[in-house]
């Protein structure tokens, strides 16, 4: 439950309860859909996965995103603000089961957010963010927002976003963050880049598998 009482839907993984969580934020206009092959892939990983519908949400591989659904019902906001809070909601929640710090993984706009709340909230490890940008101006400078952030950091997308990655990221210390590449072809923005359905998603998952590992 959000703070604004909003119901926060969400799709739990587990693989035994004292293992730490990553909590899983999709694309804007998408839903927890996005990582229903991807949750199971990070769990072998030794992680618990929750994904997490969020209000700023649609449909997603047949799965409609019931938090999305409930907020147009009621007609609640859905800026920066108000997905703050469902971030925290789902935070707050793992905290109830687990002491362990999580990592926040989020997609486009929910990347940015995973980033904004990855300086903000002490309870947080680490944070992925694919494809994040500036979604949230003029109320809310990403580039600012997580400036001095030193927490290990993984940022990536396709092969052409990577300059402006790199400007959106060039606040955060350069021994926190990880900004990969593809090399093969032109790369995927997003999830596309992890999906079963992109040739080439191998090179994504062996950085972001990587990443994991230097958390441990």
């Amino acid at each position: 439950m959000a703070a604004d009482s909003l119901e926060i839907t969400a799709d739990e993984y587990i693989i035994a309860p004292d293992n730490p969580y990553i909590l899983l934020f999709h694309e804007q206009g998408s839903s927890r859909g996005e990582f229903h092959t991807i949750a199971r892939r990070l769990c072998k990983l030794d992680y618990n996965c929750l994904a997490v519908d969020l209000r700023n949400g649609g449909n997603n591989s047949r799965v409609s995103n019931e938090t999305a659904r409930r907020c147009r019902s009621s007609r609640c906001p859905t800026g920066i603000n108000e997905l703050g809070i469902d971030v925290e909601a789902a935070i707050s929640y793992v905290r109830s089961k687990s002491d362990l710090p999580v990592v926040l993984f989020g997609s486009g706009a929910n990347g940015s957010l995973s980033l904004k709340h990855a300086k903000e909230n002490d309870h947080v490890r680490a944070v992925v963010a694919l494809s994040p940008g500036e979604y949230f101006l003029p109320g809310v400078k990403i580039q600012e927002a997580v400036k001095d952030l030193k927490k290990p950091v993984f940022v990536s997308g396709s092969k052409t976003e990577i300059p402006y990655f790199s400007e959106l990221s060039s606040g955060i210390e350069e021994d926190y963050l990880s900004l990969f590449e593809p090399k093969q072809g032109d790369g995927q923005r997003g999830t596309e880049s992890l999906s079963e359905n992109y040739d080439d998603n191998t090179e994504y998952w062996v950085a972001l598998i990587l990443f994991f590992r230097d958390l441990i």
